[in-house]
């Protein structure tokens, strides 16, 4: 859009431009019929007329002119910018939405585990230690080296 207007402008300018010498304008016409536009009269010529050429616009004319195409110029930038702006932000409020679906979304249940199938409650590990030994009637802090025991003269029963 904006390139079209800078084309739009510019064929008017140099359209003015050149508009602004006047110079005679003549139009020819040969023997066998054909039309010649110039800007002096063909020597060989049948017919021939000066054509009036309406006069360019003045120098505040031109100035207007320029001044209306800058502010065009600076109009058709500030929309493109505002555009730009406005797909921005329409571009940001449709991945806020989507984001904002997702975190909605209901998580669907996975599956029972064996806590009275209560849904998702959290499955812990078995929890492992190692075997209780009874402890030894003789040797009360567990196997070990065996212990001596004093050493005493053995006497029989009725002596």
């Amino acid at each position: 859009m904006i390139n079209l207007v800078k084309a739009y402008c510019s064929v008017i300018l140099l359209f003015f431009a050149s508009c602004v010498v006047a110079q005679p304008l003549y139009k020819s016409v040969n023997e066998q019929g054909e039309v010649t536009f110039s800007d002096s009269p063909l020597p060989n010529a049948v017919e021939v007329q000066e054509i009036e050429v309406q006069p360019g616009p003045s120098e505040a004319q031109q100035r207007e002119s320029a001044e209306r195409l800058k502010r065009i110029e600076s109009q058709a930038n500030d929309l493109s910018s505002a555009n730009a702006d406005r797909a921005q932000q329409r571009k940001d409020a449709q991945q806020t939405a989507q984001q904002q679906e997702k975190d909605n979304e209901v998580q669907p249940i996975t599956g029972y585990n064996d806590n009275y199938n209560y849904p998702n409650r959290p499955v812990y590990p078995p929890v492992v230690r190692p075997p209780v030994r009874p402890e030894h009637p003789i040797n009360p802090g567990g196997p070990g080296r065996p212990v001596q025991l004093p050493a005493a003269p053995i006497r029989s029963p009725g002596r």
